[in-house]
């Protein structure tokens, strides 16, 4: 072999020497910029599934006008300059409540029953925390006070169902102590929701059904307008909606019940789900209607 092959042959393996160095540094330094990426991502996500450090689940779903019910607590931790509103009967405040809340069940909110609790023209900026049951009746009436011009307004999501579920603080029993209170006896809506029956078993279901579904008749039974506020449900798997929300004197309106049996695992044995309907029926202001059914898991 001559020296010019020689020469040749050394360039070339250098050269090849190079270009392999080169490709494996760029490639470690690319599967470290990503895997820090991929990381950070995945610690993200944990931080975002942990609960508070109080041990409550924390969730960032909320709707803009509604408040997660550790959110208050904090704010009520703080000392914030802050109003609570019941917005239930006078019994279910009786039985449960938020300590130093003013009462007012959602059929009698009015600016004038607003001003006779201390909530008139000079509190429309105040911060004021609405609550209900489970959060339909504290919507209904988040939307009475936005029309009447309140700017500071939030709905605790989920209401006092929610926040008995997590063992929240600040909860108490026993009378209404302020001076003034409207009685739920003393409207005039006189509206009266009934139903042709409140429970539906679906009985034993494959969770390969597919979406069942069930139909409630709503009537109105009073003497003026039903209004029916925004549905809710008691789990994800649940869905209804109506056909009408504001049912006249003596006529009728279609309630339809949705339940998914693969939405997610469920409990063993017969469960029940419960549709939530607010109304301004002054002896019911949150209607309920219930499914039961009994899901055959895997077939």
């Amino acid at each position: 072999m001559n020296n010019s092959n020689q020469v040749t042959i050394l360039l070339t393996a250098v050269l090849t020497v190079v270009l392999v160095f080169f490709l494996l540094n760029n490639g470690v330094h690319t599967g470290f910029h990503v895997g820090h990426i991929h990381d950070d991502s995945e610690n993200m996500g944990m931080m975002d599934e942990q609960d508070d450090e109080d041990g409550h689940h924390e969730e960032h779903g909320v709707d803009s006008f509604e408040i997660y019910p550790s959110k208050l607590v904090e704010k009520i931790n703080n000392n914030e300059d802050i109003i609570l509103l019941d917005v239930r009967t006078l019994e279910e405040h009786e039985e449960i409540h938020l300590k130093n809340s003013l009462l007012l069940p959602v059929g009698e909110i009015s600016a004038n029953t607003l001003a006779g609790i201390g909530l008139g023209e000079g509190m429309k900026d105040k911060e004021i925390i609405l609550y209900c049951r489970s959060g339909g009746r504290s919507k209904q009436a988040y939307d009475i006070m936005n029309s009447l011009g309140y700017t500071n307004i939030k709905s605790v999501s989920g209401g006092m169902v929610h926040w008995e579920e997590d063992n929240y603080p600040f909860a108490e029993v026993g009378e209404y102590q302020r001076s003034t209170t409207y009685s739920v006896e003393a409207s005039d809506s006189g509206a009266q929701i009934s139903f042709d029956r409140t429970t539906h078993n679906f009985g034993d279901v494959p969770q390969s059904q597919g979406i069942l579904e069930t139909t409630f008749e709503v009537k109105n039974e009073g003497e003026s307008v039903l209004e029916i506020g925004e549905l809710s449900t008691s789990c994800g798997c649940t869905k209804a909606e109506i056909s009408s929300n504001s049912i006249k004197p003596n006529s009728k309106a279609t309630l339809t019940v949705y339940f998914d049996p693969d939405f997610h695992k469920e409990p063993a044995d017969e469960l029940t789900r419960t549709v939530f309907i607010p109304t301004n029926d002054p002896s019911n202001p949150e209607a309920e209607v219930k499914i039961t059914v009994d899901i055959l898991e895997g077939e």
